[in-house]
């Protein structure tokens, strides 16, 4: 009998993605599958010495590009989807920036969010034509439905209990905020204030569009400092949690925080018991208002700008939530809120955008196809070059690890902890025994410490 494959599932942000990929490992587990998971960089450094598997990328850009060719080398089959697809950029500006000819050639399947994904997927001029793409929705979206309610449930309640009544303001300024200067889309400005040097931010983007992003970014992130503060005096009573973006910079939040006693700067787990267990939540076209809409909770958008070009990406977000466009409608908004009186809010926008059916999960479409996969691999005549592979693997090995010593590296200890703090087995393994019980899974997979940031699950 052919062995089935592994799977490997690379996190990058470990509080966006953990959750719901940990889900997808033990959902695969009734399939038969073994899961390799934890921080993509160092699963990448350590790829050569991991079983040949099916590798679960979550993008395929320029970056992508030797990455994918190593893995192919050493005999993975790459299945891949964009985790960034469904808020995104003009298609334009995303082709550039999110899509690779040279990494869509060795991806062997994709999956899409939804029908948007799919068209938008298929309008890139240099989509492989034999490609498939499935319509599976996204892990994310499976713990937003209610079956999966209990499982944050005691998180919800430290959460409470811990800071009590709270709003919840999600950041989402990486473009001018970010961790490391240059991940920005501008690392300087002249004394007139005009942008000089392209940041890694701008990564295919021409510079009109750069400068034009990053004026109306910059403008709604000050307006947003400016009403952090009054919402901290409006209501003085509660907590105002500030959860920036995990590549932002906290400092300008921490700033805040220190001249107001109410006011707390929180980047810790995923943001769906913070959603649940929030008051209100104010956002400006991040994809919290896609989760908080989805979940019932009312989420307001902060939108002090308006502009279609630049900010294409946050339509869909501000479409599933109480627009405002003043510091003052958004006060209103939320008095509007806590007290109760403000109308539901019913959008057909995402219709098109996700699949996301209530009697199958979206992990138990992707199992179905990997199951294909795995089967098809069995006739599978790949050819691969595992010498050469694993000679390029340890290439990029050692160039990477010179590279973390660098502070302004994005490889640096600094900014890999920001995206993916340090995890316990025992934590790993209480959420893999919640998944279970929702699963109907009698004997929980166990879970086995591969390195300091990898986890097998089987």
């Amino acid at each position: 009998m052919f062995k089935q494959l592994p799977l490997l599932i690379p996190v990058e942000n470990q509080v966006r993605e953990l959750d719901p990929k940990l889900l997808l490992a033990v959902a695969a587990t009734k399939a038969g599958f073994c899961s390799y998971i934890g921080y993509r960089t160092e699963m990448d450094i350590v790829i050569s010495k991991l079983p040949r598997s099916i590798y679960l990328a979550k993008s395929f850009t320029q970056r992508s590009d030797k990455m994918f060719r190593i893995l192919s080398k050493l005999g993975h089959i790459i299945c891949a989807w964009d985790e960034e697809a469904l808020v995104h950029y003009p298609p334009d500006i995303y082709f550039t920036r999110r899509l690779s000819e040279n990494a869509l050639r060795h991806v062997s399947h994709l999956f899409a969010w939804g029908k948007d994904n799919e068209n938008l997927f298929r309008e890139f001029p240099q989509f492989p034509d034999q490609l498939p793409i499935h319509l599976v929705g996204n892990p994310r979206l499976d713990l937003l439905r209610k079956e999966f309610g209990e499982f944050y449930q005691n998180e919800i309640s430290r959460i409470r209990q811990q800071h009590g009544q709270f709003i919840l303001i999600n950041t989402n300024f990486g473009n001018v905020n970010a961790h490391l200067p240059y991940l920005n889309l501008f690392t300087d400005k002249d004394e007139q204030g005009n942008y000089l040097t392209m940041g890694r931010g701008a990564t295919g983007m021409n510079r009109e569009y750069a400068e034009g992003r990053a004026k109306f970014k910059q403008t709604i992130f000050d307006h947003f400092k400016l009403l952090i503060p009054q919402l901290s005096e409006t209501f003085g009573e509660l907590e105002i949690i500030i959860r920036p973006h995990p590549v932002e910079n906290k400092r300008p939040y921490e700033e805040l925080a220190s001249q107001h006693k109410n006011i707390k700067v929180v980047q810790r787990g995923n943001v769906i018991p913070w959603l649940r267990a929030a008051k209100a939540i104010v956002h400006s076209g991040c994809t919290t208002g896609i989760e908080a809409y989805l979940s019932e909770r009312p989420a307001v958008s902060y939108a002090p700008l308006a502009d279609k070009r630049f900010g294409y990406d946050a339509q869909l977000p501000d479409q599933l939530s109480y627009g405002c466009v003043t510091a003052a409608e958004v006060v209103a908004t939320i008095e509007n809120i806590i007290a109760g009186q403000q109308p539901a809010l019913t959008s057909t926008a995402l219709k098109d955008y996700v699949d996301f059916h209530q009697d199958t999960l979206c992990c138990t479409k992707i199992i179905e196809i990997l199951q294909k996969i795995n089967s098809d691999a069995k006739n599978n005549k790949q050819r691969h070059n595992p010498i050469h592979g694993w000679l390029l693997a340890n290439k990029r090995r050692l160039v990477k690890r010179v590279k973390s010593c660098s502070p302004h590296s994005k490889y640096n200890k600094s900014f890999q902890e920001a995206r993916f703090p340090t995890l316990d087995a025992s934590e790993l393994t209480y959420k893999i025994n919640a998944f279970s019980k929702v699963l109907g899974i009698d004997s929980p997979p166990i879970i086995k410490p591969i390195s300091p940031h990898i986890f097998l699950v089987q």
